[in-house]
């Protein structure tokens, strides 16, 4: 634009200085060796395109470098700032309104003071960016104060603001053919929601430890299962259960349940309900419509618990691998009898596992919670060993896997409604302990609640 600008303004002051001078004495014929000449007289002399090309030279540098890194930074450390002082809040809320006395649980404190000190690190980060990046933006100051002065006095020899002008005709033609694009755009079809999203939202995030504490048997009992019925019968709304595995990780013979969540914190007036056939193995059992589900001990069934009548019902889950055949795993390790995980979403009644005929990947089946027939089966190509644990929202799938000792990430999602599957996830959330046997989400509070070697944790789930 502006190679543009400057040429038309050279013819401009062409015509304007313009003089012919013609020796007066020749004839109407021109004499041999004598010519005609022009003179370019210019109020303000010659235009000084070598100052212009440094001077926008100068420019481009200066914006480059103003654009630098150590501008983002700042920005992008205040963001992260605001974010942890927000959960930090939260968590801080969220011990004051469920904790008394000498409830506070330590690992939570110890959570707390974590994040106080990376917040801390943070902020002597930002200030010694922000003590740096005053020097830097003061002597730019100055260069852009020069920059501008000499802008005002190369404008001088624009004299009817060709320049301008020209700026603005660009602009104009701009504005039109934005403006007829519009006119012409088709406009967009409606798309259902993306896939991975719900009703309320996608999942974004995952809160830290909203509550934790040891199991009601002790440190020597790693696997189990806890949490609320999503749909409780009449009478039972405030009710929480707790299963745990014997020492061999890999049977149980009990539920203990708690008429509210105060008295599971307190182990106030627990009831112990024994099953009379049919162990449960694994930790992947559920409670849901008052009902205790999971895999029947030594067998390719899944059971049914009903919590009123005592009755057990046992049906065979067609190819499922059972028996510690297709569990879930870590890198190093496997979590010993997982190969069937019941699970709970505003849907109803699922579970997971894994066939041979479809090569040990992840097979998602939604159950009738009366009679346990399948309903619809959905096959991935996720192989199960290969994820930690895996929930339900709203029909979607998400497995997770262990990062190190204090991080689990979920990285892959199925979606039963659309079909579509990604392992693309990066959704981080801190652990208690190492291993997490046992996780499921409750449709009715929208947490998730897990086990953890040994220890009972629960989340908050973030949506947007």
């Amino acid at each position: 634009m502006y190679t543009m600008a400057l040429f038309t303004l050279a013819a401009a002051f062409f015509l304007l200085g313009i003089s012919v001078r013609v020796d007066g004495n020749v004839p109407h014929r021109a004499r041999v060796g004598e010519r005609c000449y022009c003179d370019l007289q210019a109020s303000h002399g010659t235009f000084p395109w070598r100052r212009f090309a440094q001077l926008h030279s100068l420019s481009g540098n200066c914006s480059r470098t103003l654009s630098a890194k150590q501008f983002k930074e700042p920005i992008d450390i205040i963001g992260v700032i605001e974010q942890g002082l927000q959960k930090l809040a939260e968590r801080i809320n969220e011990l004051e309104e469920e904790y008394d006395g000498d409830l506070y649980s330590i690992v939570s404190f110890r959570i707390i003071e974590i994040e106080s000190a990376e917040l801390t690190d943070l902020i002597r980060q930002l200030q010694e960016l922000n003590s740096k990046n005053q020097e830097y933006v003061a002597d730019h100051v100055v260069k852009v104060q020069n920059i501008t002065n000499k802008v005002n006095e190369l404008e001088e020899y624009d004299r009817f603001k060709v320049i301008k002008e020209h700026r603005n005709s660009l602009i104009l033609k701009r504005s039109l053919s934005s403006c007829q694009s519009a006119l012409l755009a088709t406009p967009t079809p409606y798309v259902s929601s993306k896939p991975g999203t719900c009703s309320f939202g996608k999942l974004i995030r995952v809160s830290n430890p909203k509550s934790s504490m040891l199991n009601h048997f002790g440190t020597s009992y790693r696997y189990g299962s806890w949490g609320m019925d999503p749909l409780p019968a009449p009478g039972k709304e405030d009710q929480y259960w707790l299963t745990i595995l014997s020492s061999s990780n890999r049977y149980g013979n009990k539920i203990r349940v708690f008429s509210s969540y105060g008295k599971f914190l307190t182990h106030s007036g627990p009831v112990d309900i024994t099953f009379k056939t049919h162990n449960a193995q694994g930790s992947g059992g559920i409670m849901y419509n008052d009902a205790y589900y999971y895999n029947c001990y030594n067998l390719d069934h899944l059971c049914r618990f009903d919590m009123t009548t005592q009755e057990i019902l046992s049906v065979k889950l067609p190819d499922a691998g059972f028996n510690d055949k297709f569990p879930y795993c870590t890198v190093s390790s496997c979590y010993g009898y997982s190969d069937m995980d019941l699970a709970t979403d505003e849907n109803g009644l699922w579970v997971l596992y894994a066939t041979e005929g479809n090569f040990g990947n992840l097979v998602i089946s939604q159950l009738n919670a009366t009679d346990l027939s399948i309903l619809q089966s959905w096959n991935t190509t996720l192989y199960k060993r290969s994820a930690t644990n895996a929930f339900l929202v709203c029909g979607i799938v998400y497995a997770t896997r262990n990062l190190s000792s204090e991080v689990e990430e979920i990285f892959y999602i199925f979606d039963t409604t659309t079909g579509v599957e990604r392992n693309d996830l990066a959704i981080r959330f801190r652990k208690v302990l190492p291993g997490i046997q046992y996780i499921n989400y409750n449709p009715r509070d929208m947490m998730l609640y897990v086990y953890s070697d040994a220890y009972v944790v629960s989340y908050n789930l973030f949506f947007a």
